[in-house]
């Protein structure tokens, strides 16, 4: 926690001064080139030139930092210069926004608007660059780190030793081995290290050692919780007012024990939280969760994107119905059962492509059947009306899916929804590409649908598309689609 509050700290005292620094900067050397306007020099320059900048500053801040991007790390200085462009372009549209609602007369010099955007891409720059490698380097040695001390066996010191070096607000001073016979005074002249950190008590001696001197936080990581000398450490650290840090040997047990079980071909993406229900400590482990803003996004993206595609489907049921009437006997729609997000029932709707008594006869050509798993694909289907070619070679004959995504059902972007029947043969596995709404394309829609032949490959994709999801992912794949579809890629 205090490692986050640093970095944003940080992060906003950096981007706030690189825009101050900007702003004085440009008024400077634009002041000796004579670059700024007469109608802009009468002004005041700290109302209309520099409070405007940094109140740009201040909400392009909030754009951009958020969901732990304020994170240091250790960047070189491209991927410093790309951040830099980014927060430069956000903060230069809604500062062009101010200006204009404003009517300010900074509108008259855009020298100086040109000048600020190019000195802040440079300012912050080199202070993302140096302000990071100077703190990630250097804090841990200050009286401001968080000191810390740690109670381990030898098998596990090394590993936590490790784990707590990544963290640059922290200081290790000390290590205290469970179950081994440290000489005190021997560890006050010669310690034994474990990796540059010194061995200093034992396991009895511990919470004695930490009384007399300065620690901040104690780390216990150990093989069993309920030994005696674990619990009154603890308890004696909690009476001294040190936060305590421990693992939870179990659910680590757990864990390996699960990665062991998952299948070779894929690996789940599983988020782990811990918490309290109640007075009880309980692991939640599940698939990841989404922010809820970015889920609001992509039902707002669904419901407009929905009208816009059933306003189509309505212009098509009447060129596309007559046609599809006057081909087959039949109804101009399909309507059929199909299994939803974690196995919701419900009814898709498409204009009607097949022959009436088409799921009849897909017993008789399931030998013809070109896609090895459980899935259904032939070309030249002889199921398939003339119309019905047609329409699915453009795509046409998906459109009244809009109104499953209307009411819920589907999204625009997901995965592809099963029949009952496939559903009822889903492994485990399989049944993971449930995990969200389903939807009118997808990953594998945009991978080339028709030269995939094995549903295993379409459950990775999808699988890959439910791990990695994004807002940004399912605007790519609208793109892709749009493309793919234009260009007839993959129908059928």
């Amino acid at each position: 926690m205090k490692r986050k509050k640093l970095e944003l700290t940080l992060t906003i005292v950096l981007y706030f001064a690189a825009a101050l620094l900007s702003g004085c900067f440009a008024i400077a050397i634009l002041s000796v080139f004579s670059k700024l306007s007469p109608v802009f020099l009468k002004e005041n320059l700290l109302v209309s030139a520099l409070f405007p900048l940094l109140t740009a500053e201040i909400l392009a801040m909030a754009f951009t930092l958020y969901d732990g991007r304020y994170a240091f790390q250790r960047l070189g200085m491209l991927p410093c210069v790309i951040k830099a462009i980014k927060s430069t372009v956000v903060m230069a549209g809604i500062w062009a926004g101010i200006l204009l609602i404003e009517k300010n007369s900074i509108t008259e010099s855009r020298y100086f608007f040109v000048t600020v955007m190019l000195l802040n891409i440079i300012f912050l720059t080199f202070g993302l660059y140096y302000v990071q490698k100077y703190t990630i380097d250097r804090f841990h040695r200050t009286d401001s780190a968080t000191i810390c001390a740690i109670l381990s066996t030898r098998d596990r010191a090394p590993y936590i030793t490790d784990l707590l070096k990544k963290d640059w607000s922290k200081r290790i001073e000390a290590v205290a081995l469970l179950g081994e016979d440290i000489d005190r005074e021997k560890a006050e002249t010669e310690p034994e290290r474990i990796d540059h950190i010194p061995v200093v008590a034992d396991g009895e001696d511990f919470v004695s050692w930490v009384r007399e001197h300065a620690i901040d936080e104690a780390f216990i990581y150990v093989d069993h919780l309920d030994d005696t000398v674990v619990t009154e450490a603890v308890s004696e650290l909690e009476q001294m007012g040190i936060p305590v840090t421990m693992n939870l040997p179990s659910v680590e047990r757990l864990k390996n024990r699960l990665e062991s079980l998952f299948d070779e071909q894929y690996t789940p993406k599983i988020e782990k939280e811990l918490d309290y229900n109640g007075y009880v400590p309980v692991l939640t482990m599940g698939p990841p969760v989404q922010k809820m803003r970015y889920m609001a996004l992509k039902r707002v993206m669904d419901i407009l994107g929905g009208i816009v595609g059933c306003v189509f489907a309505l212009v098509f049921y009447v060129f596309v119905g007559l046609a599809i009437k006057l081909d087959s006997p039949g109804p101009i729609l399909f309507a059929q059962e199909r299994i939803g997000k974690n196995g919701r029932k419900f009814k898709i709707y498409k204009f009607r492509s097949m022959y009436q008594d088409a799921e009849e006869r897909k017993k008789a050509l399931m030998a013809q059947n070109e896609m090895n798993g459980l899935m259904f694909k032939m070309k030249d289907d002889p199921r398939i009306t003339r119309v019905g070619k047609f329409i699915r070679k453009t795509s046409i004959d998906e459109f009244p899916q809009f109104f499953n995504v209307l009411k819920g059902d589907m999204s625009l972007v997901g995965t592809r929804p099963p029949t009952v029947g496939e559903f009822k043969e889903y492994s485990n596995y399989h049944k993971r590409r449930l995990s969200m709404k389903p939807g009118i394309t997808g990953m594998w829609q945009v991978s080339g649908r028709s030269d995939i032949t094995d549903f295993e490959e379409v459950v990775r994709l999808d699988c890959s598309y439910i791990d990695n999801w994004s807002f940004w992912l399912d605007i790519k794949i609208l793109f892709k689609t749009v493309a793919v579809v234009l260009k007839h890629d993959g129908a059928g």
